[in-house]
């Protein structure tokens, strides 16, 4: 029989951050406990926060904990030793080698890899590091497994080396199925033979339903809690954020903000080498019954907080982002073209870089300069940072349009900097066509996970709610997208 009421906690292994959440759940979902940490350099380090952070949340439950679920971001991980400790610093999806990727590329071809994964951006794919490592005669890899972030916190839980098919997804070892029935519960020898591998070095692949494990003796008393706790791979966080916000039929959407910004949809089917072309991913639902198409930005929190460093030093934060606020209904006039580290979707192209946009006039007309160039004031400068990520989400939500059909007119936001600047968010509801509602959760994935290891363990099926519409649905502003389409795809014509 269904409990009326539980509680679970909720891992997310972020970039930048770590946050745990106890998270009571019954008819609805109520984040009892959140606490944030930044996430450690090492795989030891985040295992012990992790652990130490689960201790401290866990000792506030007003219920027996039923489950424990974990997410993460993608492609991050750590080699670890055959007994499955960690060994040395994570290797990050931000620290991805081209020249080692393009080899991958070159011996399988970039549609039969796509094809066969679903992954178009190699350089950041675990395969990718261990290449790397072995350039650099890195002694480590004789012997090494692999745990991803996800993986590496499963472990220091149950003993055991798991991770999820979402995230088994983003390695480029793990071949993307064509529907439910053929999710795999392991890597693929082939694509791991591309990096002279085999899947012995590799966890074991849990599939929907199923849980990672048990809470083991060690780390129950290490945690205060009793031994034999559930504990679920949760999956891919801007996944699991979605799944917890109710993406999960076609047509869904949420837009998930933190270091980076993702848009996820879950669609029907997608012309693979279409979605290709686009640098867009897919994968499977975290329930495994739809396909999912991610458009990704790796630098929007990151070049919010980039700006005030290099475009407003010294410059009041709290003050800044109210004046923004009182320019975002305005003219955009400017727009700083959001590439810090290139650009991954939906023209694909590692050398597009930050160039000031202004925009002499609707019909596409624009100038370009370095992005060190201020505007009128601080305030001013930030809008035009803040508009190019509005407009580029746009852009990949009108990519994903042509690729799969209209979605719904709704769009679910997974809280993070992208909801709570108000400058941002109010710029977005302008830019991107449809109705954005703000998912009302503090930590929507960590809270997510919760959410989903309770499913899996009690059957409670529960939905973050979503924060009543506080403005109109938007059209968008086609001619404005035009003409940021048309400076960022011709952005190497520009001026140095």
């Amino acid at each position: 029989m269904t409990p009326a009421c539980a509680a679970a906690l909720g891992v997310d292994v972020g970039t930048t951050n770590t946050k745990v959440v106890l998270a009571v759940l019954g008819d609805g979902v109520r984040e009892e406990r959140t606490l944030t940490v930044p996430t450690p350099t090492t795989g030891a380090g985040l295992q012990a926060v992790v652990l130490g952070a689960i201790r401290e949340v866990a000792a506030d439950s007003p219920h027996p904990i039923a489950a424990i679920g974990v997410a993460s971001m993608g492609e991050t991980g750590c080699l670890t030793a055959p007994d499955g400790h960690p060994r040395g610093d994570l290797l990050r999806w931000a620290d991805g080698d081209t020249s080692t990727a393009d080899r991958l590329v070159a011996v399988a071809g970039a549609e039969a890899l796509y094809a066969a994964t679903g992954v178009p951006m190699p350089a950041k794919s675990p395969l990718t590091h261990w290449l790397r490592l072995a350039d650099d005669g890195d002694a480590r890899l004789a012997d090494a497994r692999w745990l991803g972030a996800d993986g590496l916190v499963i472990a220091a839980l149950t003993g055991e080396a798991v991770t999820d098919h979402t995230l088994a997804a983003r390695t480029m070892a793990y071949r993307l199925p064509a529907g439910e029935a053929d999710l795999s519960p392991s890597f693929d020898p082939d694509l791991l033979s591309l990096a002279g591998l085999t899947p012995d070095r590799f966890p074991r692949v849990v599939l929907p339903g199923e849980t990672a494990g048990t809470l083991a003796p060690s780390a129950a008393a290490a945690l205060g809690l009793p031994a034999g706790i559930p504990v679920v791979a949760a999956g891919h966080d801007h996944a699991v954020g979605a799944w917890a916000a109710g993406v999960r039929e076609p047509g869904d959407a949420a837009d998930s903000v933190g270091t980076a910004e993702a848009l996820l949809r879950v669609v029907s089917g997608v012309h693979r080498e279409d979605a290709r072309r686009t640098g867009m991913s897919l994968a499977r639902t975290v329930d495994g019954r739809h396909e999912t198409l991610l458009a990704g930005n790796a630098t929007a929190g990151a070049l919010v907080e980039w700006a005030f460093a290099e475009l407003l030093p010294g410059a009041d934060r709290n003050d800044v982002l109210q004046q923004a606020l009182a320019h975002a209904d305005g003219a955009v006039e400017a727009v700083l073209l959001p590439y810090l580290r290139g650009r991954q979707s939906p023209s694909p192209d590692p050398s597009a870089t930050l160039r000031l946009v202004e925009l002499a006039a609707r019909n596409g007309a624009a100038t370009a300069s370095s992005p060190s160039t201020r505007l009128a004031d601080p305030a001013a400068t930030l809008t035009a940072v803040l508009a190019g990520l509005a407009l580029q989400l746009a852009w990949m939500d009108a990519a994903q349009t042509a690729l799969a059909g209209p979605r719904r007119n709704e769009l679910a936001v997974l809280g993070g900097p992208g909801a709570a600047n108000g400058a941002w968010w109010r710029l977005k509801q302008r830019l991107v066509p449809g109705t954005l509602r703000r998912v009302d959760a503090a930590e929507p994935v960590a809270t997510g996970a919760a959410m989903l290891a309770a499913h899996r363990v009690t059957g409670l099926t529960t939905t973050l709610p979503l924060r009543s519409a506080d403005s109109a649905a938007s059209a968008g502003d086609p001619a404005l997208l035009d003409a940021f389409v048309a400076a960022a795809t011709l952005h190497d014509k520009e001026p140095a």
